[in-house]
């Protein structure tokens, strides 16, 4: 992370901010740790199936109910620490310099798209004809409506296969202003589709399965940096493609299973962030941020066949 400038500005541009950190090679300190912990409500796009390979005979339901953890790596690992200091910096002068302002860019709209996440999924599928599954389910912080249709079956192919597609919209706030008081982010929406493909075989006792999965998503905000002097606002927007795999396994019998998934995905995508004009040329800041990272994304639940 570069020196923090110090200088001033009367101006400054962004909203509240969320994190992305490696979690196993950052020492973070105490307060981060409980912002960490209030942040990861579900905020981040949801990328677990918890389905097996197959969908539910005709007229009959699958219903999964679960807990998820969405732990992004590979970028910036002391975001929550150097928005402190600016934030501190900038009640203290009541100005932050363009170095500041550019950091709290880059960090605001990184962490907002793919924060850590521990949510709930709940989610209900029906077979209205023979091989094909529709259903919902609230996970992310949002809806996902979605249908799958089975391939093959392993009765009489060597395995099972099922190809799916959904949309969900997720809407959400992120609660930092306690942590670094001068940050505020509107509610921020995003829409996602997802095409899941699953190959995998099922007993009485067990079901296994596994596959590549992509997503698409996009999303907006307005982010406001509240100063004393001027209080400033900025807006982006974007998208970010998920793209890998994942396997899972469930135990049980006949009705009611134990199941595990994980799912390994690449983070790539941009958003566009512009703000307010600055009042010594009353042109606006406009700045692209790359984002990329990995994500480890594990489920752990019980799926019911009725």
């Amino acid at each position: 992370m570069s020196q923090i400038p110090v200088g001033s500005r009367q101006r400054g541009h962004i909203g509240k901010l969320t994190v992305v950190i490696p979690w196993w090679c950052v020492n973070l300190s105490r307060p981060t740790w409980i912002v960490v912990l209030a942040l990861a409500g579900g905020c981040a796009p949801s990328l677990a199936t918890m389905q097996p390979a197959h969908v539910a005979p005709k007229g009959h339901m699958q219903v999964t109910t679960a807990f998820e953890v969405g732990i992004p790596t590979g970028t910036i690992g002391s975001i929550i620490d150097t928005g402190k200091t600016i934030s501190d910096i900038a009640q203290r002068d009541g100005m932050i310099t363009p170095e500041q302002e550019r950091q709290l860019f880059d960090a605001g709209v990184t962490v907002a798209v793919s924060p850590p996440a521990f949510g709930y999924h709940f989610a209900a599928y029906y077979v209205p004809i023979d091989r094909l599954e529709v259903g919902l389910r609230y996970a992310g912080a949002g809806f996902r409506a979605g249908a799958r249709y089975q391939l093959l079956r392993h009765e009489t192919d060597p395995f099972d296969l099922t190809l799916g597609a959904g949309v969900a919209r997720s809407a959400y706030e992120i609660p930092l202003s306690s942590y670094i008081p001068i940050l505020e982010i509107e509610d921020f929406t995003r829409y996602t589709i997802d095409v899941p493909l699953q190959i995998g075989t099922s007993r009485t006792y067990y079901r296994v399965w596994g596959g590549p999965k992509v997503l698409y998503s996009h999303y907006s905000t307005a982010l406001r940096l509240d100063l004393p002097s001027t209080p400033d606002l900025a807006t982006f927007e974007g998208h970010t493609w998920y793209y890998g795999g994942q396997v899972g396994f469930a135990v049980g019998y006949k009705y009611v299973f134990v199941a595990f998934e994980l799912t390994l995905a690449r983070l790539s995508g941009r958003a566009d962030v512009q703000t307010a004009p600055d009042p010594r040329n009353n042109e606006p800041l406009v700045r692209n941020v790359d984002i990329n990272g990995f994500i480890i994304y594990p489920a752990f639940g019980l799926i019911g066949e009725f």
